[in-house]
């Protein structure tokens, strides 16, 4: 068969399994009902060459008077039947991207693609972590667009070729929206292998790379010609490499939909149809996207029923083309990724049952053993009030929430392992949406010795938070409740018997520097100093930053940082070391058995109150490290006398 009868036949395929509007009436028909022969087949040994050829573009497009999954509109109408739109679209060469909010306001960004064989809808949860996404590609012809999702702080986005061109891309700003969304159009032969995001400034905020769009398949070799289903998938065989045996692959099926991987099943007869374990494997691998359910099942399953929330559907598996044993469906349907909660049956071709799945039944997270607690404060929340406990985990004490809600639209429930480290400060959080603007409760186990936790904003304003105690629990827990559009920085706790406080930044913005910043301070070793954004300090040196926590507070000083368990801050790269250290710090000195550092100060720049050092180190310390158990500071003034001692400061 030539390249052009196989698309020929992967759109008929497709035809073969798809349907009109009123499909509850459609599927009852269909299920008992016989296959009748497919015209399609017989009349391609009919048509001439040249006549498929014209055929084929009219197939692949949405031809044959099809109009439920082909109609854009109708498509739009189906994702959004849940959701209201929020903010406006944004409209590109066969895309169009916009943001809408589920009913219990939680933040989805939903796309519709028209210009593939196709149009292919789909809305997905915001979630809104990390420096951006990658949501999806569409190819128009010999151009590529690639979007997603990043930061509102981000200004400017491009993508980044195999040998290292950027190509230009844009932010598009959505005003009330969660993010913004950023696209790339380039043609279709470049080698894209990232993006990049940035500010103003350009600079670097971060960057996602392309292979998360591939998943699997992005080390994988084909193995098959690509098999086009209903609903905009296409599904394609693949060798992916063994994670146990070096140099061996497994025969892989994979199936991608608007460019982006959404599923994969393993033909390794150890994983195959083994999800329901030895005792009960499952015969049926099924998945729900927007817009389409589809899967794999065994040779011995000729029909399956599918239930949810009072909507039924029967699929019908049909033999891959590669002749791989597999019986494989796709079914456009007024459905989403978030049913997931749905009964299952498998029938064979005599109707006889073969197995079925039942909705799991709803219950809380983890084996409690301490009492809930209600959070104060919480009983807005949708699925609220918010309520705390401990639980028995597989590697000790967890501390589990429910109530809130997830960017999906469920109820938010889960556990976490309890720090009970006393230098460990952990960090949770359960989100409502509704009433706007929403709030966010963050919450977590309270360290062994600490008197009270703060909440940090980015324009340096302290929020206490609250200490909560559960009968039974190993420790109390703190809570706090924010806004949803303040942003937290940071964590402070105060220890009993300790000056300072400790700090968890939550923003880790002061890692992402590219290029020294603003006028600097010169320093012994070739090494500068600089200052930079409102919690920064940086060390430079031929032209790259040198490693080092130097993060403070926003809106505060270096001198903050500093008191008498910490008196100097400091890092070592190979041959350099340096920091900073308390007012009135003349020389240093720092002793390990890796041997003996020393180094002069000089004032800081910029008004901090704190002096600033840089020193070469011997070789013998440059090759094991200064940090070791028994490293020992001390600190002297103009005069030589010992102004401060910092003993065990490889333990801090």
């Amino acid at each position: 068969m030539t390249p052009l009868e196989e698309r020929l036949k992967a759109a008929l395929d497709a035809r073969a399994q798809t349907y009109l509007p009123s499909q509850n009436a459609w599927l009852n028909v269909h299920s008992r009902t016989p296959l009748p022969p497919r015209r399609g087949r017989w009349l391609l040994a009919a048509i001439p060459v040249a006549m498929i050829a014209l055929f084929v573009p009219v197939l692949l497009n949405g031809g044959l008077g099809r109009n439920s999954a082909a109609d854009p509109g109708t498509v739009e109408h189906q994702i959004m039947a849940s959701l209201t739109p929020h903010g406006q679209p944004v409209e590109l060469d066969g895309l169009k991207l916009w943001f809408a909010k589920g009913r219990h306001g939680n933040p989805q960004l939903c796309s519709l693609i028209t210009a593939g064989r196709e149009p292919v809808g789909s809305c997905s949860p915001v979630y809104g972590q990390g420096p951006g996404t990658y949501e999806g590609s569409a190819q128009d012809g010999d151009r590529v667009v690639d979007y997603g999702l990043t930061q509102p702080e981000t200004k400017q986005v491009w993508a980044v070729t195999g040998d290292g061109r950027q190509l230009a891309g844009t932010v598009h700003p959505v005003r009330g929206a969660p993010q913004a969304i950023w696209s790339v159009s380039y043609p279709a032969a470049e080698q894209v292998t990232k993006v990049e995001f940035a500010d103003t400034e350009r600079r670097t905020l971060g960057e996602m790379p392309r292979s998360m769009l591939a998943g699997r398949a992005a080390n994988a070799r084909p193995a098959g010609r690509p098999y086009e289903l209903a609903g905009g998938l296409s599904l394609r065989p693949y060798q992916v490499p063994n994670e146990t045996q070096a140099g061996a692959t497994d025969m892989e099926v994979i199936w991608t939909r608007a460019g982006r991987e959404v599923g994969s099943i393993s033909l390794n007869e150890r994983y195959l149809w083994k999800d329901g374990g030895a005792d009960r494997p499952w015969p049926v691998r099924l998945q729900v996207d927007d817009g389409v359910v589809f899967g794999a099942a065994r040779q011995d399953v000729a029909r399956l029923v599918w239930r949810a929330g009072g909507r039924e559907l029967t699929l019908t598996p049909r033999a891959d083309p590669w002749g791989l044993g597999l019986g494989v469906f796709a079914l456009p349907a007024d459905v989403s990724s978030e049913d997931d909660r749905y009964a299952l049956v498998a029938y064979d071709a005599a109707g006889g049952e073969i197995w079925r799945q039942d909705p799991p039944l709803e219950q809380d997270s983890g084996e409690p053993i301490t009492g809930k607690i209600v959070v104060p404060g919480t009983e807005d929340f949708t699925f609220g009030p918010v309520r705390l406990w401990f639980a028995k985990g597989s590697e000790g004490p967890e501390l589990c929430a429910k109530g809130g809600v997830e960017p999906s639209g469920r109820e938010s429930t889960g556990c976490a392992t309890a720090e009970l480290d006393a230098k460990t400060l952990s960090w949770s959080t359960k989100t409502t949406y509704l009433p706007e603007p929403g709030a966010e409760l963050a919450y977590g186990v309270l360290p062994a010795g600490t008197q009270a936790i703060t909440g940090i904003t980015a324009d340096g304003k302290r929020l206490p938070a609250s200490i909560q105690r559960i009968e039974g629990a190993p420790a109390p827990v703190w809570t706090l409740r924010f806004p949803a559009n303040v942003k937290i920085f940071a964590l402070a706790y105060k220890e009993k018997g300790r000056t300072l406080e400790r700090t968890r930044f939550l923003d880790h913005g002061c890692m992402r520097a590219t290029e020294p910043e603003g006028t600097g301070r010169s320093l012994p070793g070739g090494v500068s100093a600089h200052l930079s954004g409102s919690s920064c300090l940086h060390f430079w040196k031929d032209g790259r930053m040198l490693p080092g926590s130097f993060e403070r507070q926003p809106g505060t000083g270096l001198r903050t940082v500093l008191g008498p368990e910490e008196p100097l801050r400091w890092g070592q790269h190979k041959d350099v070391w340096y920091g900073f250290a308390l007012p009135g710090t003349a020389r240093i000195e720092g002793v390990s058995k890796a041997g003996r550092v020393t180094a002069e100060t000089v004032p800081d720049p910029w008004g901090h109150g704190v002096t600033m050092f840089a020193a070469t180190v011997p070789a013998e310390v440059a090759k094991k490290g200064l940090t070791w158990p028994d490293l020992t500071f001390t600190g002297y003034d103009a005069k030589g006398a010992v102004l401060w001692t910092w003993k065990d400061a490889g333990l801090s």
